[in-house]
């Protein structure tokens, strides 16, 4: 297969929120990719479609803000709600804990979503939440590197190829 295409691939498969890097990635690196530019192509295509999701968070969070004080309130208490896992590694760790347990308990872009949602600083969110992607990429392709060359002879080793 031509090696644009499979960088495609991979491209497009970090992208998607369900796939994402720790699977596109390293699906790149056992089609034959190396794997520092597959880890960097798979960051690329997460964090395209993750800056969107950060920038209209924030005006969905107006919009629902405004949007509840014009809709008469029947009861409903928000100091009520049951907390959900997002909100309890919210409290615990922050923006830094939800952006690098995020992405294998709910996804990047939900965990994003919900970090803007709760009030987190947009700055803080886009460096944490790119931090995690890329430190996600580059781990998962040296993993699927290595696991790759534990089965095939004469395959380099990760810092090698």
């Amino acid at each position: 297969m031509n090696e644009l295409m499979l960088y495609l691939g991979v491209f497009i498969g970090a992208a998607t929120p369900v796939l994402e890097v720790w699977l596109a990635v390293p699906l790149g690196v056992l089609a034959g990719l190396p794997w520092l530019p597959a880890a960097l192509v798979g960051f690329a295509g997460n964090l395209i479609t993750l800056l969107p999701v950060i920038y209209a968070g924030e005006k969905i969070k107006s919009w629902i803000k405004r949007w509840r004080k014009k809709a008469p309130s029947e009861g409903v208490d928000d100091v009520a709600d049951e907390k959900s896992r997002k909100r309890v590694i919210f409290e615990r760790f922050g923006v830094p804990g939800l952006a690098f347990l995020g992405p294998f308990l709910i996804g990047v872009h939900a965990a994003s979503a919900f970090a803007i949602a709760s009030g987190a600083n947009r700055r803080n969110v886009v460096i944490w939440f790119s931090a995690s992607i890329l430190i996600c990429s580059l781990v998962f392709a040296i993993l699927a590197n290595l696991g790759l060359a534990s089965f095939v002879e004469g395959r380099a080793l990760p810092f090698v190829s």
